[in-house]
């Protein structure tokens, strides 16, 4: 027969058991939460951007020692204003490969420049032609205009941003190949941190491109700087993994918006691709041509 000390023993397990397991059935409902709220901002996003994701082709020239060889390439670019403005990330406009060398080159650094800029709108199998209107070479963007735009398109509008802080969840949005029906896309990711050197910046864990709130909000430019990366692990040496830096930065949507507005009054640069359409844009308030001015001026420091 059972003790008192033997029944005292076992409440007191029993109790230990229940206080053990309660609280491990309170986060399911906790995670449930939090999935249907994920769920919801997938499909807010999906739904309110899907059509500013466009993806861009474009002929890449790499030249070094005095050869030339192209290569084609592709990019998401995201379309910032109703009339075609599109914003694509600066690697693809132009590459100074001599700054991503570890050991640099001999003579003459070779480098790459990019043309024939191609999009392909949503809702369409067609890749209709672009010209690129500037860079940023400070922010590492650059903007194309889409050559004959129809109606108005979905674009990212910039005056509401996002309000970001460490742990804040991000949305990117883009598009699949033709091999997979160029259809969009939303990855996930998280800011990761923040930091002032060598500008404010947040640092996130995340997929190139803009990147937005839950409910579509843009909260910044994500992307990777490829020559600061080569140089801090040539910095670094090959011993030790340090995993510090193997972050993407975000720069805050404000600020984007900001060199946005500069470029989309810009005209474009001259086609050069050949390809028999050399008619000059008609003459708009938009691409009218500006009085000089020092290319610190033109979309935030950078230049054409």
């Amino acid at each position: 027969m059972m003790t008192t000390r033997t029944s005292r023993a076992a409440v007191a397990a029993l109790a230990a058991c229940l206080l053990t397991v309660t609280p491990a059935l309170l986060p399911a409902h906790a995670a449930a939460s939090t999935q249907d709220d994920e769920l919801r901002q997938f499909k807010t996003v999906l739904a309110r951007r899907g059509d500013t994701a466009a993806p861009v082709k474009f002929v890449m020239t790499v030249s070094s020692g005095g050869s030339e060889r192209q290569q084609e390439g592709q990019t998401q670019g995201t379309l910032v204003s109703a009339d075609g403005l599109i914003l694509v990330p600066g690697r693809v406009v132009s590459l100074d490969l001599g700054a991503m060398s570890r050991g640099g080159f001999g003579g003459s650094a070779p480098s790459a420049k990019s043309g024939q800029f191609r999009v392909r709108l949503p809702g369409s199998d067609e890749w209709v032609p672009a010209d690129l209107v500037t860079r940023d070479t400070e922010l590492g963007i650059a903007w194309l205009r889409l050559r004959h735009p129809k109606g108005a398109l979905s674009f990212v509008d910039f005056k509401e941003p996002a309000k970001v802080a460490v742990g804040s969840q991000l949305y990117t949005v883009m598009r699949t190949s033709d091999q997979f029906g160029s259809v969009p896309i939303v990855r996930a990711g998280y800011v990761l941190g923040e930091t002032a050197v060598p500008r404010h910046e947040w640092l996130v864990d995340g997929s190139p491109g803009i990147a937005f709130d839950g409910d579509g909000h843009p909260a910044g430019y994500v992307d990777v700087d490829l020559a600061g990366l080569v140089r801090s692990r040539g910095e670094q040496g090959s011993i030790g993994m340090d995993m510090g830096d193997s972050v993407y930065t975000m720069i805050p949507a404000e600020r984007i918006g900001r060199a946005t507005a500069q470029a989309a009054v810009l005209p474009v640069v001259k086609s050069t691709d050949g390809d028999g359409e050399d008619e000059p844009p008609a003459m708009t308030p938009r691409n009218r041509p500006q009085p000089a001015t020092p290319p610190a001026a033109h979309a935030g420091g950078g230049t054409h």
